[in-house]
This record gives C-alpha cells, sequence and structure tokens, in this order.
C-alpha cells in the first residue's frame, strides 16, 4: 500500500512538471537545453524532485516551496525569462495545481464509497483536467479575455456557496449527533462518514481558502493594471491621432507659403508694372511681407509631415523666446511611418519646449535638433537648456509632481514609437541642459 501510494505521489510531481512544459509550448515559449552546468543542475533537481513526489489533499509548506522553486528554475533557465515574470508563473501555476488537487481529492473523498481508489482516481481526473486544458488552451485564452469579469463573478460566487454548504452540512452534522446520543442510538457508518468530512475540511479546506483568496487578489490586482494601461494607450493614440490630423489639415496652407516662396520673381514683374503708382507698389508689397513671413522657417527634410511639425513647432518657439535650431535629414527614413514620426518629433520637441519655459527670461533658451547616419543607424539628437531638476534612473524620467499617471506620456509614446523599429532612447541630464538622443537601424 505505501509502495502504491509513493509511485502515485511520484506520478503525480511528474504529471505538475510535464503539465507546465506543455503549457509553455502551447503559449509559444522557445525550450533551451545546453550541455553547461547550469543546465544539468537544474535537471538533476528536476529528477529529484519528481522522486521526491507530492501528495495529495493536504500540501505542506515544503512541498508548496519546493513546487514554487520548481517552476521558477524551469522559467529561468530552460526558457529565459526574467525574474518578475517567473515568479508570477510559479506562484499562479503551482497555486492552481494545488487548488484543483485539494478540491478533486475532496470531493472524490467524501463521494466515493470504496476509498481504496480514492487517489487513483484524484490522480486520473489531475492528469485528464490538465491535458484537456492544454489541447483547449487557445481557446480557454480567449473566453479568459472576453468573459474574464464574469469568471471573476462566478469564481467568487462558488467560493462563497461552498463556505455556506460547509457551515449547513456541519451544522446538521452536529444537530443529528445530538439526536444519536440523546437516542442512544449511534450509527457508526453516519459517524465515520461525518469524521472523515470534517478531517478533509479541516485538511484542504485552509488550503482552498488561502489559494482562492490569493488567485483573486492577483486577478483584481491584474485587472487594475491593465485598466490603467488600456486608459493610459487610449490617451496617447487620442493625442497622436489629433496630432496627426491637425498637421494634415495644415498641410494645404503650407504648401500655399512654398508657392509664395517659389513665384517670387513673378512678383517682382508685377511691381514693376506697378512703379507709377507708389500707393499700388506699397500695398502690394506689404502684402507680400506677411506672406513670407510665414514662409521664413520652411524646412525641407525630406519627409512632408515633418516639415510641417519643425515649422509649427518653430511658431511655437518664435512667440515664446526659444531659439530653435534645425538640421533634420530624412530622405533614407521613409521606413518609418508617419504616425510614428508624428509622436518621435513631436514629443521630442514638445518636452523641449516645455522645459525652455520654465527658464528665466534672462537665461538663454534654446532647442537645438539634429540627425545623421552612423554606421548602419540614424541619430537623432535634440538638445534643450533647461532649469528645472529631473530625476533620472535606468533611463526613465521620474517626476515628484502629483500627477504621475499622465506626466512622461510623451516619453513613453516616443519609446513605444521607436520600439517597432528596434530603435532606443537615451536620455543624458546636467545641471543646465537636457539630451535626447535616439538610435534607429537602418536597412
Amino acid at each position: 500500500m505505501l509502495v502504491s501510494t509513493y509511485i502515485l505521489a511520484v506520478l503525480n510531481m511528474a504529471i505538475f512538471i510535464v503539465s507546465f512544459f506543455m503549457i509553455m509550448n502551447k503559449k509559444g515559449y522557445v525550450y533551451q537545453y545546453k550541455l553547461e552546468s547550469r543546465y544539468v543542475l537544474a535537471s538533476i533537481f528536476l529528477i529529484f524532485t519528481i522522486i521526491m513526489g507530492l501528495g495529495f489533499g493536504t500540501t505542506s509548506l515544503q512541498e508548496i516551496l519546493r513546487m514554487f522553486l520548481t517552476i521558477y528554475l524551469i522559467c529561468k533557465i530552460f526558457y529565459k525569462i526574467d525574474t518578475r515574470k517567473s515568479i508570477i508563473s510559479a506562484v499562479i501555476y503551482s497555486l492552481v495545481y494545488i487548488l484543483v488537487g485539494c478540491s478533486i481529492f475532496w470531493f472524490v473523498q467524501i463521494s466515493i464509497i470504496k476509498v481504496d481508489y480514492i487517489l487513483e482516481i484524484t490522480l486520473i481526473s489531475i492528469a485528464i483536467i490538465f491535458m484537456a486544458s492544454i489541447y483547449f488552451y487557445n481557446r480557454l485564452e480567449n473566453i479568459y479575455k472576453n468573459k474574464k469579469y464574469y469568471l471573476y463573478i462566478a469564481l467568487t460566487t462558488i467560493i462563497n456557496l461552498l463556505i455556506i454548504l460547509f457551515i449547513n452540512k456541519s451544522f446538521a452534522d452536529i444537530g443529528n449527533l445530538y439526536g444519536m446520543l440523546v437516542k442512544n442510538n449511534i450509527d457508526f457508518y453516519y459517524v465515520s462518514d461525518m469524521l472523515k468530512f470534517s478531517a478533509t475540511i479541516k485538511e484542504t479546506f485552509p488550503y482552498l481558502l488561502l489559494i482562492v483568496n490569493i488567485l483573486l487578489i492577483s486577478i483584481f490586482l491584474n485587472s487594475i493594471k491593465s485598466e490603467k494601461e488600456k486608459v493610459k494607450a487610449e490617451f496617447v493614440n487620442e493625442k497622436l491621432d489629433m496630432q496627426y490630423k491637425y498637421y494634415l489639415m495644415v498641410k494645404d496652407s503650407q504648401e500655399k507659403m512654398r508657392q509664395v516662396y517659389h513665384d517670387m520673381n513673378n512678383h517682382m514683374e508685377n511691381i514693376k508694372s506697378l512703379k507709377n503708382s507708389s500707393e499700388d507698389v506699397d500695398k502690394y508689397i506689404n502684402n507680400i511681407e506677411d506672406e513670407v513671413k510665414g514662409t521664413k522657417n520652411i524646412y525641407n527634410t525630406g519627409n512632408v509631415l515633418l516639415d510641417i511639425i519643425l515649422y509649427e513647432k518653430s511658431k511655437v518657439c518664435m512667440e515664446n523666446n526659444i531659439d530653435f535650431n534645425v538640421g533634420i535629414d530624412f530622405r533614407k527614413c521613409d521606413f518609418i511611418d508617419m504616425i510614428d514620426i508624428s509622436s518621435i518629433f513631436s514629443n521630442l520637441i514638445d518636452n523641449a519646449i516645455e522645459a525652455c519655459n520654465k527658464i528665466d527670461d534672462n537665461i538663454e533658451k534654446y532647442i537645438t535638433i539634429k540627425s545623421t547616419f552612423i554606421k548602419g543607424y540614424y541619430v537623432v539628437r535634440c538638445e534643450n537648456s533647461k532649469t528645472n531638476k529631473i530625476i533620472i534612473k535606468n533611463n526613465k524620467i521620474f517626476t515628484s509632481k502629483k500627477d504621475k499617471f499622465l506626466h512622461g506620456i510623451g516619453i513613453d509614446s516616443i519609446k513605444s514609437s521607436i520600439k517597432k523599429y528596434n530603435g532606443e532612447l537615451k536620455i543624458k541630464d546636467s545641471e543646465s541642459k537636457f539630451i535626447a538622443t535616439i538610435h534607429i537601424p537602418v536597412e
């Protein structure tokens, strides 16, 4: 009997480990194995863990820690997953496996008369449930994404119903036992079943409550985080969409300005024909000056949208007495989408303008944005003067502002856009100036 129980415990741990490998494969993770010491040691640990086995119905703290450590090592060594995701995967998968195993064992314990087959039935049921879940993993994942809130409600409702059921049954058992004692008519089988039920609840129910509460807390935290990210993404996309539409709207007026600039010869001929009427000449010249003023900062970067962005930002800089210097060559960057051009350059310059506007008028305010091609990379360097203090940690900007959620969305938007092209943003800060450098590989 002991040998049979040990073999079943070994099989239970084997199913626990093999099922996780199958789930990772289903999720698209690539398994890696090399003849190196860490892989060999990890494999020895997995074999040792399987030999140790995994019990049924009750799970000791030592077994729980061994399960966590096993999944964590698999994630870190065989799948190269970062520490945070490895810990989360280890906790969630281990708790779910314990929850399923304890629930099946409890159900079989109070439902099956022939107790000799409880462990066998529990093990087979666990294997069937996990194999079926892995087989229909994609479908279950879609159901979770689309119906996750209904699942949260259902899980909470089921647990509360189970609590009510256990309390009612316990109260009824106590009443029946009292009745049997009063009548001096003890039913041995009934008392045996009652003790079995009480022992099972005592051993398994605390685990069930703990596991379910941990799962619910993690689910709700993830929901809050995902909703927060969703709102943030919608805000960024809305801002980009507004910028993009705005720049397209001013495209026509920009083209008219270009036309005026290039048709100066025709204007000069018209002025000559009006030389006998000084009043008409003055009026004509004044009209031309008004139109040409707007063409003073016309840019020719090789991209129409970028020209418009620079033109609009130059007007803002002029209004705020900021010296705006531009040297952008964008002719080899046709692979960058227009929405990303707007995201990168608009936010880059907007951040620089915001920093310059915090400077006193007696200090020079400037923004210099230039680009070049170096060793297969398109490099954009934006430098601006500043006096405000910022904190940079791990290439991220931190603020002391109360509204930390919306602050930094411009930087996040830039990172999101350049990430599409395997680019990176580097930030450098000093007491008097701030430098943001973008590197994007050019095919």
